[in-house]
This record gives structure tokens, sequence and C-alpha cells, in this order.
């Protein structure tokens, strides 16, 4: 499995590398709630569909642009986002992904998916997991070292206290804005980034489904401002709300004091 899907995520950031720059990808064809469906997501989502279709099993389709789509007898859940940071790729801006997370059919539990893939359209590093493992590029991830002072803040006018007092509790750190939450939380699971955090009420199940099971297969767990585990529905797209992740167990500690 864990081939399968670094290959679709190889082809789908293909697909998207060859739109990059073509007319009207960037036409708004709908909305959700505060976000926009463009031509270059649906063309991604269809494109996904089919890559997992033609694998030969059965999915109950989660995905960003059309929500729920149900075939009968599924094998597995799939929670996707087609384009994760689609104003950086409408703009020219190298930091965008796609996204796949794969539960069993039975699986109940948001981060216990049974496989996945984040591809960067721009790097073209494809990050997998699958059975406990998590792989870059189908290398098994072993020994993070994490080295850095980076912080991954998300917040709004209405939340400036709120970070106010969490970023408080740092020290000596950069602030960074990247645009792409499966690709934030993959760089402080493998040591790049230190501590991320999006306090905006705005994340949903489908962005970061799969950089959690990434994630989690390394004993990186995102959690919320009330220290508890994050959880959603895996029946359709759901809030997840605010969401942090580090892997600095003492940072935790201090978070919560």
């Amino acid at each position: 499995m864990e081939k399968i899907l670094r290959d679709i995520g190889k082809e789908a950031i293909d697909f998207l590398n060859e739109l990059k720059g073509k007319e009207g990808i960037d036409k708004i064809i709908g909305r959700h709630g505060d976000d926009t469906t463009r031509v270059v997501d649906k063309k991604s989502e269809d494109y996904i569909f089919e890559l997992l279709r033609n694998t030969g099993y059965k999915f109950l389709f989660v995905s960003e642009e059309s929500g729920t789509i149900n075939e009968n007898n599924y094998d597995y859940i799939a929670v996707i986002d087609p384009l994760d940071g689609s104003t950086n790729f409408i703009n020219g801006i190298p930091w965008s992904s796609v996204s796949i997370a794969l539960y069993k059919n039975n699986e109940k539990n948001f981060i216990r998916s049974y496989a996945g893939v984040v591809a960067n359209i721009f790097s073209k590093e494809i990050y997998t997991y699958y059975n406990g493992k998590s792989y870059i590029n189908g290398n098994i991830v072993e020994n993070v070292r994490p080295k850095s002072n980076i912080v991954l803040a998300y917040f709004g006018k209405k939340e400036i206290d709120k970070a106010y007092q969490i970023l408080k509790k740092l020290e000596g750190f950069k602030i960074r804005t990247l645009g792409s939450s499966s690709l934030d939380m993959i760089l402080i699971c493998t040591g790049k980034a230190y501590f991320y955090f999006d306090i905006r009420d705005k994340i949903r199940n489908v962005d970061v489904a799969a950089s959690t099971g990434f994630c989690s297969s390394l004993k990186i767990y995102p959690f919320n401002s009330r220290n508890e585990i994050i959880t959603s529905s895996l029946e359709s797209v759901d809030v997840i709300g605010e969401i942090m992740l580090t892997y600095d167990e003492e940072l935790k500690k201090r978070l919560f004091l």
C-alpha cells in the first residue's frame, strides 16, 4: 500500500505541475464555508478519485471539494485534500501539496489512519506512512534529530491575545506563516520546525488527516488548546478547530501550566 500511495502522490503532483500557469485554473466555481473551490482544485480532486479507483479498491471519499461520496461496500475511507495551499499554487509560491489519508472501513479514530501520502507539488518530496512507519521518498524515517526554533503560527485579529499567551511561553523563536497545514505539520515531525499552531477554528479533517497519520506513525500527536489529542468525524468534512503540534514534550508542559 505504501508504494501504491507513493505512486499516486507522484502522479497527482505531476498532473498539477502540468496545469501551472494555464489560463482559467484560478476561476472560482464553488464555495464551502470561508473557502472557495477553483477549477484547479476540482481537476485535482477528479484525477485523484480516478487514480484511487484504478487501484481496484472501493472507497468512501471524504474530500474538500465534493464532500462525501459513498461507494457501496467500500474497502477504505479516503480523506482527501486535493490541493492544500491552492493560493500558493496559483501565485507560484512553492508551498502546496496533495494529501490522502486512508482508513479501514470500520475505523472511527481520526489519528489511526491505515496509510497515507502528502506530496509536495513544488519540491516533489513524497511523504508516506503505512503500518506504523513513516517514509520520505520510499525511505523509512529514522532517528529524527530536531534542531529548530521556527514557529509556524496562524491566528487572526480576534485571536491575538490568545496567540500572545502561547508565544510568551517560548524563547528565541522565529515565526513563519507558510500556507499549507499538511506540509507545516511534516516540518514539525521531521524536526525542521519547532512548533505549529492554528487557533483560527478553521482547520478541517481533510486539511490534516494525512499529515496527522504521518506524524502519529512517529509518535508525535496533534492536540488542541485543552491538551487533548484532536478528534474528527471520518464520514464527512468536519471542522476540527484549533490544532497544535510539537515534538517537544517540555514545551507541551509549559503551554498547559
